[in-house]
């Protein structure tokens, strides 16, 4: 039976939760929710982080619905604007740092 943590949760934006017993993260962004294994979770993070790459020198990121991003999941693109491509960027890479100090911590904990 799956039991979750919240990696990240914003209201206006979207949740990662992660199931301690299978390893699968659950991304909620906008109208989609994606169940990925550890390995796809890394691989659309780090996807997003490039696309981030971009807009690095960007002073205002537009609303302009122009960029398609695949995901893991077979047949499911997100099209997104420069300014959603931010907030989901933001919203994982909080996920990975709290799961990864979650990750250290279990670690250091089990190793007492």
């Amino acid at each position: 039976m799956c039991q979750y943590q919240s990696l990240y949760y914003d209201n206006r934006i979207g949740y990662v939760i992660r199931c301690t017993h299978c390893n699968y993260f659950q991304i909620g962004y906008g109208t989609v929710i994606m169940n990925l294994v550890t390995e796809d979770f890394q691989v659309f993070y780090q996807k997003i982080r490039s696309y981030m790459s971009d807009f690095d020198k960007k002073e205002q990121l537009s609303t302009f619905k122009s960029i398609a991003i695949p995901t893991p999941c077979e047949g499911l693109n997100l099209y997104l604007s420069e300014r959603e491509v931010n907030e989901l960027y933001q919203m994982l890479d909080e996920a990975d740092s709290e799961w990864k100090i979650i990750s250290l911590t279990n670690l250091i904990s089990r190793s007492q």
